[in-house]
C-alpha cells in the first residue's frame, strides 16, 4: 500500500509528522481528499477538520483515524508529501474505524 508523508504545523508547534494513507482537508471551496500520487496543489484552508488515516502497521494492527480542528491556513500537496500550515490547530476526538 502506498503512503505519503504528512506534516501539520502551526506558527508555534508541529502537531503531526509521519506516514499516512490519506488526508482530508477543509479546502476553501470544500473538503479535499489527498491520496499518494496526488497532483501538486497549493491552496487555502477554511476553518474545519483535518482527517488523517494512519497505516495499520503504525497503528498497531488496524487502521487508525486522527482528526485535528484547524482555524484556516494553507496546504501544499506534492505526490508524496503534504504540508499543512494551519493558523491554529488542536487535536480533536475521532472515532477509530
Amino acid at each position: 500500500m502506498k503512503t505519503l508523508q504528512l506534516e501539520l504545523v502551526t506558527p508555534t508547534a508541529r502537531l503531526f509528522r509521519g506516514e499516512v494513507r490519506s488526508v482530508a482537508v477543509p479546502a476553501w471551496k470544500g473538503e479535499m481528499g489527498v491520496l499518494p500520487g496526488h497532483a501538486p496543489f497549493l491552496g487555502l484552508l477554511a476553518q474545519g477538520r483535518v482527517t488523517v488515516r494512519i497505516p495499520a502497521k503504525q497503528a498497531g494492527g488496524g487502521p487508525r483515524v486522527l482528526t485535528f480542528k484547524v482555524g484556516g491556513g494553507s496546504v501544499e500537496v506534492l505526490p508524496d508529501h503534504v504540508t499543512i500550515f494551519a493558523d491554529s490547530a488542536e487535536p480533536s476526538p475521532s472515532p477509530n474505524p
